[in-house]
């Protein structure tokens, strides 16, 4: 998934009809917050979970958002993974792997009647997040220190890696929570062939959707249902409803918390794969083109086939921002503000193209709790051995920036106005959050001082906006 420029990702995937999957980012509307491709089952992290914590399905046939009417614990509008059928009674509404091919290709045995939606979530990031080893680690070292005689929930549990972990490391029992049929039947082939098949019990469902008498409650509650944006695949709102009806009170959540970044950037070879650059057009002016660029979507990275750390001209513009601090042990959707405004400054002169958010993720013994960690900022994975794992089941939000004060102005056949700043300059940065489940949101970028714009705009007229000179010692070596 993804196109082929930074780093040797695969070159852009086809749909049974050879076109192009497209991917667009959902959630606005609250409806999800996953980004979907366009007529197909899959989609990125954050897009898409693995398991039993749950927005909209992914799946060929539509179904409803959780909306607490059809379980005990449901949130409106919250996510729904792919591969998702513990509502269905039999298969009639799950899509076949076999359904998806072009008519006449080889089908393999092995995947003949199976979810559609899920294998492409498996192959698309699933065997990553498998193999990213020092996200791994970080659930085996929480586990250990919390889970010996205790009863433990794994909401989303997937393969049944985080079961098996706390299964060996002492827990008393584990109840796993998935939402997919056919992952659930490999879990448990799973959990067999690692003899644990008298601790650890399956259950096929969402986890909103299972109750428990009051001495099943558990003791520990893990997930792993973080996406590429930290609240994508909903686990704010499948954490608050285990811990309210599934555990018993003051139970250890792991993780304990994490924070959700944001950080201005700029990048000429960014530029050129999300506008239209003069010099590469032979003379034409081809700007009409450019009024077309998508400066209100959050993308992935992922999407468009490279690793941020890899782009080699990449510069911060910005500190790094927290805009979001949530404890998975107390903190509820509505906590979190639908609008949030945060100042920053200018670190170099030049034109920012884009606002990247990255997450991280901590957990520990009470007392503790930040003794572990996990992040997704670009250069924490860089030169790391599980570091291209991470960037290909995770990798980083993407926003492209244009200069909103002047964007109501602007001619609808034109590009937008590049954002020009001078080193020093203080900007308001804004995130809107979607509405209701807060899983995805959206930025703008403003100055504070607004009579900074013509000033910024008069530095080199003669530049390419795209290639205004930027320092390349950024506050962040990617």
């Amino acid at each position: 998934m993804g196109k082929s420029k930074i780093d040797g990702v695969q070159p852009r995937p086809k749909g049974s009809d050879g076109e192009p999957k497209r991917w667009r980012p959902k959630g606005s509307d609250g409806s999800s917050s996953s980004t979907t491709p366009v007529g197909t089952g899959a989609a990125p992290r954050g897009g898409s979970g693995g398991g039993g914590g749950g927005g909209t399905s992914n799946g060929s046939k539509s179904k409803k958002s959780n909306n607490g009417s059809a379980s005990q614990g449901g949130y409106v509008g919250s996510f729904i993974p792919p591969g998702c059928d513990a509502d269905e009674e039999d298969d009639s509404g799950t899509r076949c792997y076999e359904d998806s091919l072009v008519k006449g290709f080889w089908c393999p045995p092995r995947l003949r009647g199976r979810n559609e939606s899920l294998i492409e979530a498996v192959n698309d990031w699933h065997y990553a997040m498998l193999n990213d080893t020092n996200r791994n680690q970080f659930y085996m070292d929480t586990l250990t220190a919390v889970v010996k005689d205790k009863k433990v929930i794994d909401i989303g549990a997937g393969s049944g890696l985080l079961s098996l972990m706390a299964a060996r490391q002492g827990a008393s029992q584990v109840l796993a929570i998935e939402a997919s049929r056919d992952m659930v039947d490999l879990a448990r082939v799973n959990i067999q062939r690692n003899g644990q098949q008298d601790k650890i019990r399956m259950i096929h469902n969402l986890s909103s959707s299972v109750q428990l008498k009051e001495h099943e409650k558990a003791d520990v509650i893990v997930s792993e249902t973080l996406g590429a944006l930290m609240l994508g695949e909903g686990m704010l709102d499948y954490m608050a409803d285990a811990r309210r009806r599934l555990a018993k009170p003051n139970a250890v959540v792991i993780p304990a918390g994490g924070a959700q970044y944001a950080m201005l950037i700029s990048s000429p070879s960014l530029a050129m794969v999300s506008s239209v650059q003069p010099q590469c057009c032979h003379g034409f002016d081809l700007s009409a083109i450019g009024s077309l660029q998508d400066t209100g979507s959050l993308v992935f990275t992922k999407q468009w086939g490279f690793r941020l750390n890899s782009v080699p001209d990449l510069t911060s513009m910005s500190e790094r921002v927290k805009i979001l601090d949530v404890d998975f042990g107390t903190t509820e959707r509505w906590h979190i503000p639908a609008v949030k405004t945060f100042r920053l400054e200018a670190l170099q002169d030049g034109v920012i193209h884009a606002v990247v958010a990255s997450w991280e993720v901590y957990g520990g013994p009470a007392g503790d709790e930040r003794a572990y960690r996990i992040a997704t900022h670009p250069e924490e994975t860089k030169d790391e051995p599980w570091g291209f794992a991470r960037d290909m089941q995770w990798g980083q939000g993407l926003q492209l920036v244009e200069d909103f004060d002047k964007a109501a102005q602007c001619d609808r056949r034109s590009p937008p106005e590049p954002f020009m700043v001078r080193k020093g300059d203080w900007l308001l940065l804004t995130a809107r959050f979607s509405v209701p489940c807060r899983q995805t949101f959206q930025f703008t970028l403003s100055r504070e001082n607004k009579d900074a714009a013509a000033t910024a705009g008069a530095q080199d007229k003669s530049a390419s906006p795209s290639t205004s000179p930027t320092s390349s010692n950024g506050n962040h070596s990617f």
